[in-house]
């Protein structure tokens, strides 16, 4: 049986982009019926960035919007504003992602919906959050690493600041809006009503950095950029081997002794000054120097076979094409082929999910939602009475 828990709850989704689109994806896969509502003529914005383009819109638009319905509204047009107050009548979820105060302009301001609809869950997302300095700035996922530090530990010292290979912080703050709705759901079957929540990329981004702020206020060094490297454990990152790079290192010192075994390196590290993470750290540049001229001279297979045997970490550094062409992938049925797109599914997959359909055309669902509010039945959880 599919893993459906959200069957019979209906979203109205008004995010666009990243973070608000992943989140209410992520919903629909556990069962929810999601309205996507966008823009006349253009949608949202990610349906052109591209190339490439596929089945009528980017793919990075198709990797974030499956499952959805959408309906084409312009809000600033009474009528179509009566349409957005109808599908939202049987909403028990509404998202947005406007500026601060945009929502409100255009009466579908949290204020106005939950005086109107007590159970409704409400849910903004927005760069910088509601409030404070910051709020009414462009809030995407390059400013928001450059306002939060993010990106001033990523990358290397003395390099150009270099933003996250991909937007994690859209994808986690997506995420963090799921666990709001889910909980903000389960409260209102204890209380009866629903919840405004609020979250913002540059919370994330923060929160993200914790234990980096933790650590610098206690006394700490500076924050810095450390490449591959972790600021408090020696071995950890990656390193050259003759045919590419692997990643390697030792959490525990017995793991480290276990290291210098099994790359024959007992001469040079292995001697009791190296026992200690703590003393490695502060022999940071030494024992890099060391491991770096080892790896030189064996293959990424050889060194991974070494590792492996010995019970250390360490792991091949694969390109995303690689790891999703691969075994594991396939076995934990985390990539489908959609009429050639491969397409990644949610960590929820491995939980028996349902596989989602494709994303929709821009209004492929205009006449059946237009049509569809008068009479729509409540389900469960619905908050019509």
């Amino acid at each position: 049986m599919p893993f459906q828990p959200l069957l019979g709850i209906r979203v109205v989704d008004f995010t666009r982009l990243l973070a608000g689109p992943y989140a209410t994806m992520t919903l629909a896969e556990l069962g929810a019926d999601v309205i996507k509502v966008e823009q006349p003529q253009i949608g949202d914005e990610t349906r052109h960035w591209g190339p490439p383009f596929v089945h009528g819109a980017s793919a990075y638009f198709h990797a974030v919007n499956r499952g959805k319905r959408s309906v084409t509204l312009d809000l600033t047009e009474p009528a179509d504003r009566g349409v957005a107050d109808s599908l939202i009548e049987s909403a028990d979820v509404v998202v947005e992602s406007f500026r601060p105060g945009v929502a409100e302009r255009l009466g579908i301001g949290a204020a106005r919906l939950c005086a109107r609809h007590p159970r409704l869950v409400y849910a903004s997302i927005s760069g910088f959050g509601q409030a404070g300095p910051l709020a009414a700035e462009p809030g995407t996922a390059v400013t928001v690493e450059a306002e939060s530090g993010l990106m001033h530990v990523t990358g290397y010292e003395g390099a150009d600041p270099v933003r996250s290979g991909v937007a994690m912080v859209d994808i986690a703050t997506g995420m963090s809006m799921v666990n709001g709705v889910l909980a903000a759901l389960f409260e209102r079957e204890r209380t009866g009503r629903g919840r405004r929540l609020e979250f913002s990329l540059f919370a994330t981004a923060l929160s993200s950095l914790g234990t980096v702020i933790a650590a610098t206020s206690a006394g700490g060094p500076p924050s810095r950029p450390w490449g591959s490297a972790h600021p408090s454990i020696v071995p950890y990152r990656a390193f050259v081997a003759v045919d590419g790079h692997v990643v390697l290192g030792a959490t525990n010192d017995a793991m480290f002794v276990r290291l210098v075994a099994a790359l024959e390196l007992e001469q040079s590290l292995g001697d009791e000054r190296w026992r200690t993470n703590d003393a490695r750290v502060v022999g940071r540049e030494a024992v890099e120097r060391i491991l770096g001229e080892r790896t030189a001279q064996l293959t990424v297979d050889e060194i991974v076979t070494r590792l492996r045997a010995g019970r250390v970490l360490v792991a091949r550094v694969r390109t995303p094409e690689q790891a999703a062409d691969g075994a594991h992938a396939a076995d934990l049925g985390l990539v489908f082929d959609d009429d050639g797109v491969t397409i990644a599914r949610s960590a929820l997959g491995t939980n028996g999910t349902s596989m989602l359909p494709r994303a929709p055309a821009l209004g492929a669902h205009d006449a059946q939602l237009r049509a569809e509010p008068s009479d729509r039945r409540p389900g469960p959880g619905s908050t019509l009475s």
